[in-house]
């Protein structure tokens, strides 16, 4: 059983302002808005119209607060590493204390939950699953050898099947599901690589300090290459608009070859983090081919 993250005391000073920034920097708003964006994506590719924008801002919005819930509970099993790793964080920062974070998270999930209902009893499913496997991410799979990775990306592919679950048409998340889920299992092992020395020290055995850093970043590397082909199969199935083509190449292939050259030459823990953040943008990328050669089509 793992032992729960030690309360933190807020500093003396703590603001009003604080605390709001704090709660607001937990959800990671980059996070929210590739989540919310994804999510309207997946409703748009899998048919859905400008008749049906109620049902897209609804499926965003929850999906949207789902995300954030999950990152708020990961911050708060993780203050031990993130004192090491990322101490200006909320939480290890004192601007939002665990109690403060759990109840915002708890927030978040129920209204992802109620914002669900309406969409039907099979989106509802997916939501409520998803919350339970975010819990059980952070709880205790974040911290097993590479499992923690293929959860974040099948709950990165959820978000897509759940947009397109949502308007009736299952099948056309499929493509867009397994390019996230795929994406985000590379830049999970990348995250890993960056935060071992906190991961170390709490005694934290990842798939990269389990196999090793050169083991892991190959492997990251490899998976980056496998979407990088990927992208190829809807072209050679001609599921899309050839502007998918174009997008695809230009918005992803070329960024991810870049990506490769860079940590191939240098394997420092500064970039790993920037090239981290830049699959997180280079992912919105991939959703826009999609997204083109769908509307196209």
């Amino acid at each position: 059983m793992l032992s729960e993250p030690r309360e933190i005391a807020p500093p003396r000073t703590r603001t009003t302002r604080m605390s709001v920034l704090g709660l607001l920097s937990l959800i990671r708003p980059v996070n929210a808005v590739v989540a919310f964006v994804g999510v309207a994506a997946a409703c748009v590719i899998a048919g859905a119209g400008p008749a049906q924008w109620a049902t897209i801002l609804l499926a965003s919005l929850a999906g949207m607060l789902a995300g954030a819930a999950g990152n708020i509970i990961n911050d708060v099993y993780d203050v031990a590493i993130d004192r090491i790793n990322k101490p200006q964080r909320a939480i290890p920062s004192g601007a939002v204390t665990r109690k403060e974070a759990l109840l915002w998270a708890a927030g978040c999930m129920a209204a992802s939950l109620l914002l669900s209902i309406p969409l039907g009893a099979l989106p509802l499913l997916i939501v409520a699953g998803s919350g339970v496997l975010m819990y059980a991410y952070s709880a205790r799979l974040k911290r097993t050898v590479l499992i923690g990775n293929v959860a974040v990306g099948l709950l990165t592919g959820a978000a897509f099947l759940f947009g397109a679950v949502t308007v009736g048409n299952p099948v056309a998340g499929i493509i867009p599901a397994a390019f996230a889920f795929t994406f985000n299992l590379a830049r999970e092992i990348l995250k890993d690589i960056e935060d071992m020395h906190g991961d170390h020290a709490n005694s934290v055995v990842t798939f990269p300090i389990h196999v090793g850093a050169r083991t892991a970043m190959i492997t990251a590397c490899t998976i980056l290459l496998v979407v990088i082909l990927g992208t190829a199969i809807p072209v050679l199935l001609d599921v899309y608009h050839p502007v998918y083509a174009w997008v695809v190449f230009f918005g992803v292939d070329c960024v991810l070859i870049y990506a490769l050259i860079s940590l191939w030459n240098d394997r420092s823990t500064g970039n790993i983090a920037r090239i981290s953040a830049l699959l997180k943008f280079d992912m919105l990328a991939g959703i826009a081919a999609i997204l083109l050669g769908s509307v196209f089509a």
